[in-house]
């Protein structure tokens, strides 16, 4: 039997430096996204869910069960798809990192009870935002409960329907506060 530690295989240099051209282009999307098109809707939706209604919902109720349990509900589902399906693979190889998984600095390999333990870690990672979720379930409804459902009085904020990048900047940070007239 062999005492010598073993070791995964590494990336070479240029899948590293592929990994962060790919890693840097996604992020950067998804942060245009974010800042040019999802915080400013949202921020409209806040500023006027009293005025939605959703397949028969308020608007507000919709905002809080989505902050408070789609969000991390939507969390647990991609940390159990990429994060569980790593865990399976540790538990079905018996070894961890498991086999032809390339790493990104030397990793020795464990196996036997180590190797299922970090399996068993990984499948289950998304357990506290699974929880988290449920227990967002709870507030959300307490506070759908508290929400007065005032008439709408509100309109479209003009900043942000149709406005240009800067336009849409300004508008959401005029937005940045927590609309209290919802919490009341």
């Amino acid at each position: 039997m062999n005492d010598l530690p073993e070791f995964a295989e590494e990336y070479s240099v240029r899948e590293r430096v592929r990994f962060v051209i790919v890693g840097v282009t996604v992020g950067a999307v998804v942060v245009a996204v974010g800042k040019l098109w999802l915080f400013p809707w949202l921020g409209q939706l806040a500023n006027s869910a009293q005025c939605h209604m959703v397949l028969g919902v308020s608007g507000v109720t919709v905002l809080w069960y989505s902050l408070f349990a789609g969000l991390p509900l939507f969390g647990a589902l991609v940390v159990a798809c990429t994060s569980g399906h790593h865990g399976y693979k540790i538990l079905r190889d018996g070894q961890a990192p498991p086999l032809r998984e390339k790493v990104f600095r030397p990793t020795r390999i464990k196996r036997g009870t180590k190797a299922k333990l970090v399996g068993y870690l990984h499948l289950f990672a998304f357990s506290p935002l699974f929880a988290l979720a449920i227990w967002g379930v709870l507030q959300a409804e307490e506070l759908s409960s508290q929400t007065q459902h005032r008439p709408c009085t509100k309109t479209a904020n003009p900043s942000i329907e149709g406005a240009s990048s800067k336009g849409v900047m300004q508008g959401y940070a005029a937005q940045a506060s927590p609309p209290t007239e919802l919490i009341r």
